[in-house]
């Protein structure tokens, strides 16, 4: 079934951006071929896409009551260091111009930044309802889109429409359902979820968001509660909207990092990652580790293909080591000594989201802790030769 729109101007956006598209296409085909490879949505059938819209929950909210932001104002850290407590969430997304740290405080109210660097679009978002945090090049045929919240949920995630075409987009997977560019999916965006303690301090000369001079809103105050408090609605177990599926294995609200390769996805428990310090585990036949960045307390996801063989890694010290040739990494994912000295892992990134909507959409998730983890009994730190 079709998704109806909200309003006669969507139909209108429609109508315009598809005869831009085929013109901006013909223009930019040339300069596409050219773009290195990024990582996209997976692709998704008719009947995937169509039960996306057929599946969309009606909210309080209509378009437009919750205001995104277009190239909104920036702070010094020291200056945003006045009003941001040392626990605070926020998120850092590295954009071509540095590191920006955007306040979870500010981003509750908002949800949506819209930004624009050398003429070229980046979207950063975030739904509460589902501590949903995800960044995506938002450039599409050389046309930079700009989006904002449209007011219906899917599995409890955010819908979002783009304004230049009208087309709606489930705002974790960062793929349009419906209108001109259904189907069509945006690069993620490198995003760490974090404290301003850890990013004020590691990132110390990026970019802080700041509220708009002419908002009257209480940033202070968080409408769902408080991420540090348990009977808040970020860690008690009431979900607000229904969901088509709930699974056991984690709590409802348990943050996951959710990550997508080669047609799979896998949702890994921040939490145990953290405890562990480092965790082995294949996503098919990809060899990864997460690893908990201590710098910025945040988990990071490499490739642990380094030669012929899968590198096998525990936390020495709050060091990482791999067991192979007992060489020490940096968080980075950088060999910084013994054999491998300059050797580097890919890193692959995704997006932050509560354990209850990441498998409301993905029912066929890999998960972490689960199968795919490395036994830890083959994590034995001995010399080699014994």
């Amino acid at each position: 079934m079709p998704v109806k729109a909200h309003t006669p101007i969507r139909m209108a956006m429609k109508t315009v951006f598809k005869e831009l598209l085929m013109l901006r296409t013909l223009l930019c085909l040339g300069c596409l071929l050219l773009l290195p490879s990024q990582l996209h949505a997976i692709p998704m059938n008719e009947q995937e896409l169509a039960r996306i819209a057929d599946r969309l929950t009606q909210t309080s909210v209509s378009y437009g009551s919750i205001p995104s932001l277009y190239r909104p104002h920036y702070v010094r850290v020291v200056d945003a260091s006045l009003s941001l407590g040392k626990d605070e969430p926020v998120f850092v997304v590295r954009l071509p111009d540095g590191y920006r740290i955007y306040p979870q405080r500010i981003m509750v109210w908002h949800q949506v930044v819209n930004e624009l660097i050398d003429d070229h679009a980046y979207v950063i978002t975030y739904c509460p309802i589902s501590g949903c945090l995800a960044a995506y090049d938002a450039s599409m045929d050389g046309i930079n889109l700009i989006f904002d919240i449209e007011g219906r949920l899917f599995e409890g995630n955010s819908i979002l429409m783009d304004r230049n075409s009208g087309s709606l987009w489930v705002q974790m997977l960062g793929m349009a359902f419906d209108g001109p560019l259904r189907g069509r999916g945006m690069p993620i965006l490198p995003v760490f979820w974090t404290s301003w303690n850890y990013a004020s301090r590691y990132f110390f000369d990026a970019q802080v968001l700041a509220p708009p001079l002419e908002s009257q809103r209480a940033y202070g105050r968080d409408p769902y509660g408080n991420y540090q408090r348990r009977d808040s609605y970020y860690q008690n177990d009431i979900l607000i909207y229904p969901v088509s599926r709930l699974d056991r294995r984690f709590h409802r609200k348990t943050p996951m990092l959710g990550i997508e390769y080669n047609s799979l996805r896998i949702g890994i428990d921040i939490p145990y990652v953290k405890r562990n310090g480092a965790v082995n585990f294949f996503m098919g036949d990809k060899a990864l580790v997460a690893v908990h960045d201590t710098r910025m307390d945040t988990v990071r996801v490499f490739d642990r293909q380094i030669w012929a063989n899968p590198a096998l890694f525990i936390k020495e010290h709050g060091r990482l080591k791999d067991l192979g040739t007992r060489s020490y990494w940096d968080d980075n994912g950088k060999c910084v000594e013994g054999n491998l000295q300059g050797a580097s892992m890919k890193e692959l990134f995704g997006i932050y989201v509560m354990w209850f909507t990441w498998f409301a959409v993905s029912p066929g998730t890999l998960i972490l802790p689960g199968p795919g983890e490395v036994d830890k009994a083959l994590l034995v730190d001995a010399p080699p030769g014994q």
